[in-house]
Formats: C-alpha cells, sequence, structure tokens
C-alpha cells in the first residue's frame, strides 16, 4: 500500500472515531438531561433574570417579535434591556418598535450616544442591570414562552457559570441552504455541544440565546471589552471570547436541550460566507484563550479542540492527495474519494434521523460537499486574514 493510501486510512479512522465519540458521549448527555439529573428551582426561589438585546439596524419586525417574545415570557423577576447601538434608522425603530413598549414595565430601551459595537453596547446592558443572571440574546431571535424559566434550571448548581440553550432555525423553510443550515445547526448543538456539555466544558454559549451569572459577568466584563489580538480591538467572537472568560474563572458551562429558541439565519451564500469567515476567525483566535483555561477542566475539552483543530487540514491534504493520485493514475479515484464523503456525511446525518426521525438529515450529503468545496477554503481564507476585522452578516 502506498503512503498516500495509509494516510487515506488514518485520516478516515481519526474523523469517524471524532464522530462516533461525539455522538455516543452526546447522547449520554441527551440521556442524563432527559432524566433530569440536576436539582431544579421551585415556584418562587427562581433567581431574577436580565435579559440584554443589543441591537443595530435591525428589522423592525424581527426585533418586535424578539422583544416581545421575551416580556411574554412567564417568569417572576424579569427585566429587559434593549440597548440600540448607535442605529442610522434610529427614528424608525422608536416609532415601530421601542414606542409599543413605552408602557410595559419590563422593558427598557438603552440608547448608546454612537454606534459602539456588540460588546460595549451588551456592556451597557451589563452595567444597568439587576438581575442575579444576565442572559443575552440576539435582535433576530425568537423565546418561545418557558424557555428562560427552563434555561435558568441549571444555576441551582453553584458550580455552573453559563448556560446555553437550543438555538433552531426560525426561518429553515426560506431554501435549500436554510434548510442544511438547520439541520448544520441541530448537529452542532445536539452533538458536539452536547457532548462538551457531559463534561461541563462547552467552548461557545451561543449568541442567540445564553445566560450568565451577574457575579461572573461583573468580574469579567472590562477584560470582555478590551480585548485585542494582533494589534487590533476585537469586533467578533463575543459569545466564544465571553465563553472563555467564563471557563478560565473555574466555572462550569453547560448546554440545555430543552431551553429552546429560534434565531434568523443568512439565506443568501454571499450573507452565509461572510458569517462563516467570521466564525472561523473567532474559532482559532478563541482556541489561543481556551487552552489557557485547560488545566481547570476536563481532558475532553482538549481532545475535541485539537480534533476541531486539525481535521480540517487534515482533510485538505487528503484533497490534494485525492487531486495527485487521479492525475497519475485516472478520475476513477475521485468516486472512491467522493463515496468517502457521501459515508461520513451520512454517519453524521445518522444521529440526527435516529434522535428527530427527520428524513430531511439525509440533505446532510449535500452539507458534506457544500463543508469540502465551500467552508473549507473560507477556512483558509479566514486564516490568512485573522487581522481584517471590518466585515458583518448582513
Amino acid at each position: 500500500m502506498s503512503a498516500l493510501g495509509v494516510y487515506f486510512i488514518f485520516y478516515g479512522i481519526l474523523a469517524i472515531s471524532h464522530i462516533l465519540v461525539q455522538m455516543t458521549i452526546g447522547h449520554k448527555e441527551h440521556r442524563r438531561q432527559k432524566a433530569k439529573h440536576f436539582t431544579e428551582w421551585h415556584q418562587g426561589h427562581f433567581p431574577s433574570v436580565s435579559v440584554i438585546v443589543p441591537a443595530y439596524n435591525e428589522d423592525p419586525e424581527i426585533l418586535e417579535a424578539c422583544i416581545r417574545s421575551i416580556a411574554n415570557q412567564d417568569y417572576e423577576k424579569l427585566e429587559v434591556l434593549v440597548v440600540d447601538d448607535g442605529s442610522s434608522k434610529r427614528e424608525e425603530l422608536k416609532v415601530r418598535v421601542y414606542d409599543k413598549f413605552a408602557n410595559d414595565p419590563l422593558v427598557h430601551v438603552i440608547y448608546t450616544p454612537i454606534n459602539v459595537g456588540k460588546r460595549h453596547a451588551q456592556k451597557f446592558g451589563f452595567n444597568r442591570s439587576t438581575g442575579e443572571i444576565i442572559v443575552t440574546v440576539d435582535s433576530d431571535t425568537i423565546i418561545p414562552n418557558g424557555g428562560i424559566r427552563q434555561l435558568m434550571q441549571r444555576f441551582k448548581d453553584p458550580t455552573v457559570g453559563a448556560v446555553t440553550g437550543d438555538v433552531q432555525v426560525e426561518n429553515k423553510n426560506v431554501n435549500v441552504l436554510t434548510k442544511l443550515i438547520g439541520y448544520r445547526y441541530w448537529s452542532a448543538f445536539h452533538q458536539e455541544r452536547a457532548a462538551q456539555s457531559y463534561f461541563y466544558v462547552l467552548m461557545c454559549c451561543s449568541g442567540p440565546f445564553s445566560a450568565y451569572r451577574k457575579s461572573v459577568i461583573d468580574h469579567v466584563k472590562d477584560r470582555y471589552t478590551s480585548q485585542n489580538f494582533l494589534g487590533k480591538r476585537c469586533t467578533y467572537g463575543d459569545d466564544r471570547h465571553l465563553t472563555n472568560l467564563v471557563l478560565e474563572e473555574g466555572y462550569r458551562v453547560v448546554f440545555d436541550s430543552k431551553a429552546v429558541s429560534y434565531t434568523h439565519v443568512p439565506d443568501k451564500l454571499r450573507v452565509y460566507i461572510k458569517q462563516q469567515v467570521r466564525w472561523n476567525k473567532s474559532f482559532y483566535r478563541e482556541m489561543l484563550w481556551t487552552l489557557k483555561s485547560y488545566r481547570r477542566h476536563h481532558a475532553y475539552m482538549i481532545y475535541d479542540l485539537v480534533m476541531q483543530l486539525i481535521l480540517p487540514f487534515l482533510l485538505i491534504i487528503a484533497l490534494g492527495g485525492m487531486v495527485w493520485q487521479s492525475i497519475t493514475y485516472g478520475p476513477h479515484v475521485i468516486w472512491h474519494y467522493l463515496l468517502t464523503i457521501v459515508v461520513i456525511a451520512l454517519l453524521r446525518a445518522a444521529y440526527g434521523l435516529y434522535r428527530t426521525r427527520d428524513a430531511g438529515f439525509l440533505l446532510f450529503v449535500l452539507y458534506g460537499f457544500i463543508h469540502l468545496f465551500l467552508l473549507m477554503p473560507t477556512r483558509l481564507y479566514a486564516l490568512c486574514t485573522m487581522r481584517e476585522t471590518g466585515w458583518g452578516t448582513r
């Protein structure tokens, strides 16, 4: 057998074993949460909550739906702090959104004097918040009634510093792209994050719906807003960095599958690629911060982090080897490689299909090709342009 053939086998074993490990541990976490292994709060003893919603030039209908979904929560001690981060269409948002909540005692709108960025907008909310727990919600996210109450259950454990909910896709049925993103989100939360949660080392509390102890936020918020990388102020990766700061403080971070939210995702490929560039940049940068706290947490953190780091690059090498072999031995080699992609994609889809009985997970085969031919080049581009910070998702 050639050296390249040995490499293909090595890569296949590494990739498939990582998927199987995630599935096995993620399912153990699913069963553990289903059995409610943790102690819950009782009526009248839930902690007070401040929900912070930073907004910048959001679609008025989407923003109103977000705020209303939070204000309508059945929760005893709740305040909603909407931080308008210098929106250029602020007057329109006042008329179409903010004024509708003027008489709602739960909702308070904070106006920053200029556009300061999401982290600093959140800090305006942190400084004004009075709750024992701070919930961060993106302005394009909807929280069904009961979502915040469910998220709070995990804070009965004093060692838990942050919790992320199950983020699903609100606009899933717009087109094929949003459907694929929806299935990818399910896999990311119920397989990857669930496995991390089993060992209390969840490495990214999702921006759309997460919660933190205010005592921890007060301790790390200045570090959160003053983060610099390669000589520039960090303007992206806020969710990953805030999670890293919680882990660095020695707290556990977990995922709660029953605390559901719905967020809007890109429905155009161009916007999706821009989002992925930003997310990948934050992953590579935040990996350095995650390593700071590895001694304080379970070894699974390092295992999963290393696998996430090296597998994509091993895949690129495998792709290069496939191209070389196809030139040397003929194009039939390509079919073997593409079959491998299909098998791995079906393996990823198998767990979602088992848990949800949704045949749409078979679309994950298509996502496998998007991952290889679109997202892998995006990762390389992100790594090569780490110093650039001027982009967004819209």
